[in-house]
């Protein structure tokens, strides 16, 4: 077998585009080279980017961040695990993506099986090391998908990975329209569709569509409603600085979903086409001014969902949050789980503390108990029993 060799980048700019893009493919928009760039922007703390070469070329890559005060409490360590410690530093050690809570590891698709398993080993033995040169006792891969557990499970079997209160929603646009899509689903399901396509209309609402480069200022004063209905605090400079840096780097890639009652925006659903997805980014609503339409439905699940077919895209990425919801109108939630795994040379302990597995887990059965009809029991219980 040839042997896997590794090394360190300390920025992005370092790797070719194309050459990362060779391993971060399938993986999606949250490991594009584009999009950890914005990262790597705006995320406080030291950048690094280990990339394994087989002989062949760039094998796999894991990016690793040094983390001291983590703006996104979500991407904070102690936020899933409540016994990590901090480093010398006081900080922790992240890897995978740190935005859109959707990681993996990124492996070229020409791997063999066992190409795969040697370079995700290689990628975890240098992770491990770095852990221990900054004197942590454990690095943290946050928001793992199914594939980002498997990759992991693999080199670690005896991992607790501890599973997360919210899914990761797909919503495939199945055949050749939006027809095709209200055909798929129950009979009251499809009746609730229409009848909330139909009060969209009725109040008086439609969607355009635009460029997001040219609608800065709307995007940033919904994305703010967005925030303040979900109670997270967000400066106005701030958001304008990340959704420009958004679009100066992902601007091609966008399509801006613009709600207006008459000619006047009462919201708005941002996303970006990456691969065969559309991948749904930020949204926010004047919801007195948009009241009785159902404008969250109409705008940010099937207006896009009409785009998809109109661009022969596979689906909409949903991303976290309200999985109920986009499971009732089709997504497929698939699991979203954290690993903490031990420094080199340091013991195997568990971050989590035992009240939240057991939270979780029976979270998860009042789920599959109460709506039975939503979730793929069978793909979430071989995580819930680890």
């Amino acid at each position: 077998m040839t042997r896997i060799q590794v090394r360190v980048c300390e920025t992005l700019t370092a790797v070719p585009a194309t050459a990362w893009a060779a391993v971060a493919d399938r993986a999606g928009l949250y490991s594009s080279h584009e999009w950890l760039t914005l990262v790597e922007q705006e995320a406080p703390g030291r950048c690094r980017y280990v990339l394994a070469h087989d002989g062949v070329g760039i094998s796999g890559a894991l990016p690793v961040y040094s983390a001291v005060g983590e703006p996104n409490q979500y991407y904070d360590p102690r936020s899933v695990f409540r016994e990590a410690v901090p480093g010398r530093n006081g900080g922790y050690l992240l890897a995978g993506s740190r935005s859109g809570y959707s990681g993996e590891l990124l492996l070229a698709g020409r791997l063999t099986d066992a190409g795969q398993r040697a370079t995700a080993a290689a990628l975890l033995d240098e992770l491990a090391l770095l852990a221990e040169a900054e004197g942590q006792r454990h690095s943290y891969l946050l928001y793992l998908n199914e594939r980002g557990l498997r990759q992991v499970l693999s080199y670690a079997e005896d991992a607790s990975p501890l599973l997360s209160y919210s899914g990761d929603a797909w919503l495939d646009a199945p055949g050749r329209s939006f027809d095709d899509y209200l055909a798929g689903l129950t009979p009251t399901r499809r009746k609730t569709t229409r009848k909330e396509i139909r009060r969209f209309g009725e109040q008086g609402l439609s969607t355009v569509r635009a460029d997001p480069r040219d609608r800065l200022d709307l995007i940033v004063e919904f994305a703010r409603r967005g925030n303040e209905k979900y109670g997270i605090e967000e400066s106005e400079a701030g958001l304008r600085t990340r959704f420009e840096r958004q679009c100066a780097l992902l601007g091609e890639h966008g399509v801006l979903f613009v709600c207006r009652r008459g000619r006047t925006p009462v919201g708005m659903a941002l996303g970006y086409r990456w691969g065969d997805r559309l991948h749904l980014r930020a949204s926010g609503f004047d919801y007195e001014a948009a009241a009785g339409g159902y404008p969250y439905f109409n705008v940010v699940i099937y207006e896009p969902l009409r785009y998809c077919y109109e661009n022969g895209l596979r689906g909409l990425h949903l991303g976290t949050g309200s999985h109920d919801a986009k499971a009732a109108r089709g997504a497929r939630i698939g699991p979203l789980a954290s690993v903490a795994l031990p420094a080199a040379g340091a013991p195997a302990t568990d971050s989590a503390a035992p009240a939240a597995r057991s939270g979780v887990r029976r979270y998860w059965d009042q789920q599959f108990a109460s709506t039975p009809h939503l979730f793929d029991e069978e793909l979430w219980r071989p995580w819930l029993g680890r």
